[in-house]
């Protein structure tokens, strides 16, 4: 296990001080479905957005049809995450560094970390990047947002059939 990982994850499991931010439960199919159609309802926003040239927000939403996506796959396996640092190590850990999905997957996680167009190693950028973008004044354009609009539908399709598997 990656040592950065590794951290993370003990930290979420087994916090100094605070709540568990990452725990083992039963798994919730049911659940799960709920983050897709988060997920979904997220890529539908996203292309509104993309259409009405609001690119800050098409990435924003994006991310988090992502993370609801992820959020379902951990569910699946009975585990649940109250904060994005964790949900992504533990998926990192539990899907693509266990060959559950290819490493493409992981690719379009890393490509949304690139908001400013370098590539960033964890999806946990992505998230801080959307913090700058939903609170800062940086105008977008549709060659900043539109790279996410691929990824996050194939990323969702791809969760979508591991939570369908038996």
């Amino acid at each position: 296990m990656n040592e950065r990982i590794k951290k993370i994850l003990h930290e979420c499991f087994h916090p100094t001080k605070g709540k568990v931010n990452l725990r083992k439960i039963k798994p919730d199919i049911e659940k799960a479905e709920r983050h897709l159609e988060k997920a979904r309802n997220n890529l539908r926003a996203m292309k509104l957005m993309f259409d009405n040239d609001l690119f800050d927000w098409t990435i924003i939403c994006g991310y988090y049809a992502m993370y609801h996506s992820v959020l379902a796959s951990l569910l699946k396996i009975g585990l649940m995450a109250n904060m994005h640092h964790c949900a992504i190590a533990a998926f990192e850990e539990f899907y693509v560094k266990r060959g559950k999905v290819d490493t493409e997957y992981a690719e379009y996680i890393e490509r949304a970390k690139q908001l400013e167009g370098k590539y960033a190693n964890y999806l946990e950028e992505a998230k801080e990047n959307r913090i700058i973008f939903q609170y800062g004044v940086r105008v977008l354009t549709n060659d900043d947002a539109g790279w996410i609009i691929d990824d996050a539908e194939e990323f969702v399709l791809k969760i979508e059939e591991i939570i369908a598997e038996q």
